[in-house]
């Protein structure tokens, strides 16, 4: 590893991982989070509300009885 030679190198090793290492564990951190919201309570009543409305739209009215 030629770049970690001199002391020019082994600050821009540091440098570089600096930048790098929190740009990673954010994107770790975000996956791990939205795919949390996965279990969200709120979520999931919406999705089923969004379901029964989707489904009572499908089907057919019913006449009104005695008219």
């Amino acid at each position: 590893m030629a770049l970690a030679y001199t002391a020019s190198g082994w600050t821009e090793l540091i440098v570089a991982l600096s930048i790098f290492v929190p740009v990673a564990a954010a994107a770790v951190i975000t996956i791990f989070v939205l795919r949390g919201a996965k279990n969200d309570p709120d979520e999931q009543r919406w999705q089923q509300q969004a379901d029964e409305r989707k489904r009572l739209q499908q089907e057919p009215e019913a006449e009104a009885p005695g008219d």
